[in-house]
């Protein structure tokens, strides 16, 4: 039965409201809702796509777009908008030739342009991105492309003129709140390379505080309180097991920005492994094994969910879809995906053969980093110092818990001792993976593959020790973390 009028009408003006605040788990909840009222709809789908692409969904938004492109093949800014998916996907070669479509259907078209140009940019094509967009960055532009040029103009122009070229942007008021958060963010980003702390983390409150939604780290707490009270050696010791003994899954698990990307570049540079990136694979199991007991594997045991056969089963359905992505050839698989510090104690159990490496980093530069970063999805406690502070507390208890509880091995990657020891920390490194050495390893800055996280420039130079530290740029700012994460 057709939705009346009305109610698409008020669904649409809700979507649009949920996208405009930030808020696209919402927003893409209720363009899915209008989708199915109205399916092989390219406005609805186009925009359903782009909600779950900030969401952080990119296969669903690949799903969308592709039908939406069925109805208008030549879009430029669906084309635009699917290479932006493809590449959040890790499909760099399709986003390129995606991107090189868009362009062609609209010569002139700005988001088609930046969203090219964003692509080189992640590629280390700095130049052709720079040239590609010049001629259309003028003031009153599309905000996002001068956001784009001004990161670029950086390298060829130099940071002062980025700062100008962003503070532009910023100070114009015709922007949606989440194209004003995107340009500061990357403004205090600026004023931060300029060396002008004060200014940039004023910035950098603004931008937060845009992006700002409520979070309870008080339930956080309770959860990891409940996980490690029901996770202890007597309880594991009686659970069933996988048969599976396969040992290509590596999971880098950690706090956001502490050295996930920058791990995988040194492993992937290895030719024996494979980087898999922020991978969503563990989803399925734990929708299948945990959710429906709400969460618990107390809970779960007692319902008979967990035995060996749906471990086993579970196990194989992993190592499918990693090969389908890696190959038959690979060696190692890395899965980057950082919130699986959480299912640590499922992978154990269904993935025996697994090997885990925990990034870690000075907590106060850490917590910085991501406050100063607009990252994609959600990560509701990236916005507020006190909340950064309590969940790198909590994450830390919790991965120091299933270091002393599972049966699988973990190494510890600690940033300051790579940059204090690059070679020694690298060889240890590749050791654990069981790997014969390759000096590849030194050289990551050389490895060609992107990173398609936010440290993709960083992992393109040598080791560098200037973001050692780098709290104390910010001292007078920083009580709130501090206290939140225990002193």
């Amino acid at each position: 039965m057709a939705m009346p009028i009305s109610k698409k009408e008020q669904l649409g003006e809700q979507a649009r409201r949920r996208f405009a605040a930030g808020d696209f788990h919402a927003a893409a909840r209720l363009y899915a809702e209008l989708a199915r009222a109205e399916p092989g709809n390219p406005s609805i789908l186009f925009q359903l796509g782009k909600a779950e692409s900030l969401s952080g969904d990119a296969s669903g938004a690949i799903r969308h777009l592709a039908q939406a492109l069925k109805a208008k093949p030549d879009d430029p800014a669906i084309l635009a908008q699917l290479a932006i998916c493809q590449r959040q996907a890790g499909r760099l070669d399709d986003a390129l030739k995606t991107s090189e479509r868009a362009i062609k259907a609209g010569p002139t078209h700005e988001f088609a342009h930046w969203s090219r140009a964003d692509l080189l940019r992640l590629l280390g094509r700095y130049d052709e991105a720079y040239a590609l967009l010049k001629p259309l960055a003028k003031p009153g532009a599309d905000s996002t492309l001068l956001t784009i040029y001004a990161m670029l103009a950086r390298r060829v122009e130099g940071v002062e003129r980025a700062i100008e070229l962003l503070q532009g942007v910023a100070s114009r008021d015709d922007l949606p709140p989440t194209a004003l958060a995107q340009s500061l963010f990357q403004l205090g980003q600026m004023l931060d390379k300029a060396g002008r702390y004060d200014e940039a983390f004023a910035v950098f409150e603004r931008a937060n505080a845009i992006r700002r939604r409520p979070y309870d780290a008080d339930a956080l707490e309770r959860q990891i309180d409940e996980l490690i009270e029901t996770w202890t050696p007597d309880f594991l010791a009686g659970l069933p097991r996988s048969t599976i003994t396969d040992d290509r899954p590596v999971f880098i698990v950690g706090m956001m920005r502490s050295g996930s990307t920058l791990c995988e570049q040194i492993v992937s540079s290895h030719p024996a492994v494979f980087p898999g990136g922020e991978l969503k694979f563990m989803r399925e199991p734990y929708e299948n094994l945990l959710a429906p007991h709400g969460g618990s594997i107390a809970r779960a045991v007692e319902a008979g969910a967990i035995t060996e056969k749906s471990l086993t089963r579970a196990g194989r359905g992993y190592l499918q879809k990693i090969r389908k992505l890696a190959g038959k050839d690979a060696k190692r698989v890395t899965d980057k995906m950082p919130y699986n510090w959480r299912n640590l104690g499922l992978i154990s159990l269904m993935l025996p053969g697994a090997r885990v490496i925990h990034t870690v980093r000075d907590p106060l530069d850490t917590c910085l980093s991501c406050y100063f970063h607009d990252f994609t999805g959600v990560h509701p406690y990236a916005y507020d110092p006190a909340s950064l502070g309590a969940f790198c507390r909590h994450t830390a208890r919790l991965i120091e818990h299933w270091k002393t509880v599972l049966d699988i091995p973990v190494f510890t990657l600690v940033y300051e001792d790579l940059i204090d020891d690059q070679e020694r920390v690298t060889r240890a490194l590749i050791d654990f993976l069981d790997l014969d050495w390759d000096d590849a390893c030194l050289r990551f800055h050389e490895n060609r593959r992107a990173a398609i996280t936010h440290s993709n420039e960083q992992v393109r130079e040598k080791l560098f020790s200037s973001s050692r530290g780098r709290h104390a740029n910010y001292e007078k700012h920083i009580a709130p973390l501090r206290e939140a994460l225990g002193g």
